[in-house]
């Protein structure tokens, strides 16, 4: 019987061990975990879609606030709602940020964005971007609501 002239997997990983004795950890571990990580998030976010759209249906909104803001019900991190009107059909989703602060007191300005995505329309543009900006005397002091500017702070 002819002798194999492969290497066995016992030599190939004596022969890759380390001089410590430990075997090679393997290329791209860390590259596999993510991957598969992503995998397993895209996959719970995918079966948890159903769950998060009953709950849109049966309360007409799911809302994310912010806690720091003047008037945080005015101001959603994230609201996603539906319309249902007599005309259009569909969600709006809004959000708002802080655009622009000074400090411990003086100006505070919130943009809020409001985007639809209908698959009803009865026409025209509907997104819409504004600036509320609110005024407060020191940082014990509530805020003044001062002005509203339409688009883009």
């Amino acid at each position: 019987m002819p002798e194999s002239t492969a290497p066995s997997a016992a030599a190939q990983l004596e022969a890759e061990s380390q001089s410590d004795g430990t075997p090679p950890a393997p290329r791209y571990r860390r590259a596999r975990r993510l991957g598969c990580g992503l995998v397993l998030l895209f996959w719970f976010a995918l079966l948890l879609t159903p769950c998060s759209l009953f709950y849109l249906a049966a309360n007409g909104e799911i809302r994310l606030g912010h806690r720091d803001i003047p008037q945080p019900h005015a101001h959603p991190l994230l609201l996603v709602s539906l319309v249902s009107e007599s005309e259009d059909r569909g969600l709006r989703i809004e959000n708002s940020w802080i655009a622009d602060s000074q400090g411990d007191g003086g100006m505070l300005c919130v943009e809020t964005a409001v985007r639809f995505l209908l698959w009803q329309y009865s026409g025209g543009n509907q997104n819409v971007s504004f600036c509320d900006c609110y005024r407060r005397q020191n940082a014990d002091a509530n805020w003044e609501f001062v002005t509203t500017y339409g688009g883009f702070c």
